[in-house]
């Protein structure tokens, strides 16, 4: 139950940022939600930036999907709190880096 409620929150924050999930919802993990990154958004250097500058850790896309999509886990321990920051150290990097987002 745990894991999808914060997935449903991790969910819920994707859509806030005017971001999309890969796959569609319906092919979803309860642990860990993909997401694409936007067009004209440098997907290594967002990673690198959150990690760097805010000490966010999410994955990169494996394979042909990198820089093109990134993961974020929320298996275990994993806290509304700490979730919430990542959002928030997320919208800030993003539209740094030019993503308009019309918070809904």
């Amino acid at each position: 139950e745990w894991h999808q409620h914060i997935a449903e929150l991790t969910r819920k924050y994707v859509d806030k940022l005017a971001l999309s999930l890969f796959p569609l919802e319906r092919d979803s993990s309860n642990t860990v939600t993909a997401v694409k990154i936007p067009e004209g958004i440098d997907g290594i250097d967002l990673i690198e930036t959150l990690r760097t500058e805010h000490n966010v850790v999410l994955a990169d896309g494996p394979g042909s999907l990198e820089g093109k999509i990134f993961r974020i886990g929320h298996m275990g321990a994993v806290t509304e709190t700490e979730i919430l920051e990542m959002f928030d150290a997320l919208r800030i990097v993003l539209e740094k880096m030019g993503h308009q987002i019309a918070i809904k």
